[in-house]
């Protein structure tokens, strides 16, 4: 018999919380419950007033009418609340020496803060074997944002099994809903009222990642298209977000040159068939990409 396991995915944004239950037995994802509200929880250090008691009490309504057990909980934060850059390295260094070089940068950045303040994660993301220089993506987020998340799980009594950002989660949606991005040159893009995050994946493999601040739905259409345009052999652009809605997809899809897909994070996901969707839901799924994303990941 396959095991089988339930994991929440709570995606984190600056104004609502969005969270999907997800059974992950054998190869098989199930949704379970979806559901959003708006966000209360406060990221400081002494998070521990009226706004993470309403937090609590949103997910315990939540988990209580779908009748969810979680085996695990695993969180996605908005990128906006993170520092993420890449740097060359130089082949070879060990992870110890990536993270004092990262340190070291953060502290160009934020000069008025320790860089022991941020927990830091570098991953490679392709290497120069001729100039012998690795380029890595790294992911910095304030430890005091981690550890109130990790003491509510535990007031709550769950196991904080990951924590992520909302770009990269969304990637993970990205990769389990379409096998065949291992044979494009593509774009996924997340449109965020102030931000757009842009990641270019070549055969699967992320090639470069950057964002760009935004301002209104006219920046938001010109930049994407000037992506369309500029970027050799790029496919396609996929796209998602919670401010994303219909008409700024269809405004963006005629300026651009290139085929525009909203991402579907549902798409090779069995839906249960006792699910409810709250009434005031507004759908469609794209919006939800990052909550389905980390709720996907085992890893």
């Amino acid at each position: 018999m396959q095991q089988s396991e339930i994991i929440l995915g709570l995606a984190l944004g600056d104004r609502r919380v969005q969270a999907v239950a997800m059974r992950h037995e054998g190869i098989h994802r199930t949704l379970l419950a979806i559901d959003e509200w708006n966000n209360t929880l406060p990221f400081r250090a002494d998070a521990n007033g009226a706004g993470v008691n309403r937090f609590s009490e949103h997910l315990s309504g939540f988990l209580r009418g779908h009748e969810i057990i979680p085996d695990k909980v695993s969180v996605t934060i908005n990128s906006g609340q993170t520092f993420i850059a890449t740097f060359p390295f130089e082949e070879g260094s060990s992870r110890l020496e990536r993270n004092d070089q990262m340190r070291w940068e953060l502290n160009q950045y934020f000069p008025e803060t320790d860089g022991g303040e941020f927990i830091t994660d570098v991953q490679p993301i392709t290497d120069n074997k001729i100039e012998k220089w690795v380029k890595s993506i790294s992911v910095s987020i304030r430890r005091r944002h981690a550890d109130v998340i990790e003491e509510v799980m535990s007031e709550m009594g769950y196991h904080l099994h990951i924590v992520d950002v909302d770009h990269f989660s969304a990637d993970h949606a990205l990769r389990f809903n379409y096998p065949d991005i291992s044979k494009k040159y593509m774009g996924l893009i997340g449109v965020k009222e102030n931000r757009l995050d842009i990641s270019l994946l070549r055969n699967g493999v992320l090639e470069s990642y950057f964002y760009k601040t935004i301002g209104t739905n006219t920046e938001i259409v010109e930049h994407i298209s000037a992506l369309s345009r500029e970027i050799p052999g790029l496919y396609s652009l996929s796209t998602y977000g919670t401010f994303l809605d219909i008409d700024l997809l269809v405004q963006i899809r005629r300026a651009s040159s290139l085929l525009v897909e909203a991402l579907n994070p549902l798409r090779h996901v069995d839906v249960s068939n006792s699910i409810m969707l709250a009434d005031h839901l507004s759908v469609p799924s794209y919006r939800f990409a990052a909550a389905v994303g980390v709720a996907l990941r085992q890893e």
